[in-house]
C-alpha cells in the first residue's frame, strides 16, 4: 500500500448573487424553491491508478483527519457502494487492461484491501449492495452478477447491463441496458418476472426503486429524445407509465434518485443542471445550478438532509435538502476527470465519489 498526499480541496459553494457564508451560518442569496410534502430533510493504459479516501474525519475521535491512499491496476472508477453496514467500500472498474478484477473494496476501518474478488475482465457499469448487505450485484458489458457478500462466490444473470437497484425489500432487482427494455428479476428464481418497454425507448441507462417499492424511475435515450419513465409496478396486469419526466438537453444521461421518503426525484442530464421532480405528479420543483459541465451523478443521503450531485467538470456538490428550500452547500474539488458516481454512508456523514480519473474520493458531509 502505497501513501501519498491528495491534494484535493472542499470549498463552500455561493449562491449566485450571495455572499460567501459565515462560519456557523448558512449560505445567503437566491434559493431553488421547492415544494416539500414527504421529503423531511435524498480504457486503457499501463500505468498505476491511485484510489484515494479523501480527508475524511476520523470516526475513532482523532483530531487530525486520516489521509489513506491505495494503489490499483489501471482503470476507471465508475461506480461506488458502501455495504449497509458502513464497513466496506466497493467500487466498479472499467478500462482495466489483462486478467484483473474490475471490482476493488477496501475496510474502511483499518483502511486497507479486502478479499480479492475473482478476475473479471469486462467492464463494471455499476455495483450495489442488497439491503440485507448478503449480496452484491455487479451490472457489466456482459452479465450481471450476484456476489455472496461475504466471500466471492455468487451467481450470473445472464444479461448485459448498464444500471441497478435493489427493491426496498431486497425481493427484486431492477436492470437497465442497451436493447431498450428494463427488467424486474425475482432474486429467489433468478427470472424476469416484468418487462418494461415504452414506444421509444432504444437505451435504459438508468432505475431507481421509489422506497416504498410502488413505482421505478427509468433513464433512457429515445428515438427522437430522452426521458425519465415513473413505472406503477401496482397495476393490475404489468407496470405501466405514469408519468414521463421531459426536460431539454436530456442527450443520453440519466443519473436518477429518489429521496429517502419517495416523494422527490433528482434527476440529472447533459446540460449543467440538476433537476428535482414531484414523483407522483411528474411536476418539475427545481432547478438547481452550479455546474459547468454535464451532470453524470445525482444520491440524496439516508437521512434525507443531503442530495449530492457529480459532473463532467470534475466536481462533486453538495445540497441542503433539510429545509423547504434546496441550498449549495459545498463544492468539493480534487478530481482531474468527470465524476461518474456518488454515494453517501450509511450514517450519512461521509460522501464517496467515484471518477474517470481512476481515483475513489471519501469526503465529509457538510
Amino acid at each position: 500500500m502505497e501513501a501519498t498526499e491528495p491534494a484535493e480541496t472542499a470549498t463552500p459553494a455561493t449562491p449566485t448573487g450571495g455572499t460567501p457564508p459565515q462560519p456557523g451560518q448558512p449560505p445567503t442569496g437566491p434559493r431553488a424553491k421547492v415544494r416539500r410534502r414527504t421529503l423531511l430533510l435524498g480504457a486503457l493504459g499501463l500505468a498505476a491508478v491511485t484510489v484515494t479516501l479523501a480527508e475524511i474525519e476520523s470516526r475513532a475521535g482523532d483530531d487530525e483527519p486520516r489521509k489513506i491512499v491505495f494503489t490499483v491496476p489501471d482503470g476507471h472508477a465508475l461506480s461506488v457502494a458502501f455495504s449497509p453496514d458502513g464497513k466496506t467500500l466497493v467500487a466498479g472498474l472499467s478500462g482495466v487492461r489483462g486478467i484483473n478484477s474490475t471490482l476493488r473494496s477496501w475496510n474502511l476501518a483499518k483502511g486497507t484491501s479486502t478479499t480479492p474478488w475473482p478476475d473479471q475482465v469486462e467492464e463494471v457499469t455499476k455495483v450495489a449492495f442488497s439491503p440485507d448487505g448478503r449480496t452484491l450485484a455487479v451490472a457489466g458489458t456482459l452479465q450481471v452478477a450476484l456476489w455472496n457478500a461475504a466471500k466471492p462466490t455468487g451467481v450470473a444473470l445472464p444479461l448485459p447491463t448498464l444500471d441497478l437497484a435493489f427493491s426496498p425489500d431486497g425481493r427484486k432487482l431492477a436492470t437497465g441496458g442497451r436493447d431498450g427494455a428494463a427488467r424486474l428479476w425475482n432474486l429467489a428464481t433468478g427470472t424476469v418476472t416484468d418487462t418494461l418497454t415504452a414506444k421509444g425507448m432504444t437505451v435504459v441507462n438508468a432505475v431507481a426503486f421509489r422506497p416504498d417499492g410502488y413505482a421505478l424511475a427509468t433513464g433512457s435515450e429515445d428515438l427522437a429524445d430522452s426521458h425519465v419513465r415513473l413505472w406503477d409496478l401496482e397495476a393490475v396486469f404489468s407496470p405501466t407509465v405514469h408519468a414521463t419526466l421531459e426536460a431539454p438537453y436530456w442527450h443520453s444521461m440519466k443519473p436518477v434518485a429518489f429521496s429517502p421518503v419517495g416523494q422527490l426525484l433528482a434527476t440529472g442530464s447533459a446540460d449543467p443542471l440538476v433537476r428535482v421532480w414531484d414523483s407522483v405528479s411528474g411536476a418539475l420543483e427545481a432547478t438547481l445550478t452550479g455546474h459547468t459541465g454535464s451532470v453524470t451523478a445525482v444520491a440524496f443521503s439516508p437521512d434525507g438532509a443531503t442530495l449530492a450531485t457529480g459532473s463532467e467538470d470534475k466536481t462533486v456538490r453538495l445540497w441542503s435538502t433539510s429545509s423547504h428550500d434546496v441550498v449549495p452547500v459545498a463544492t468539493l474539488t480534487g478530481h482531474t476527470d468527470t465524476v461518474t458516481s456518488v454515494a453517501f454512508s450509511p450514517d450519512s456523514a461521509t460522501v464517496a465519489s467515484g471518477s474517470l480519473d481512476g481515483t475513489v474520493r471519501l469526503w465529509p458531509n457538510w
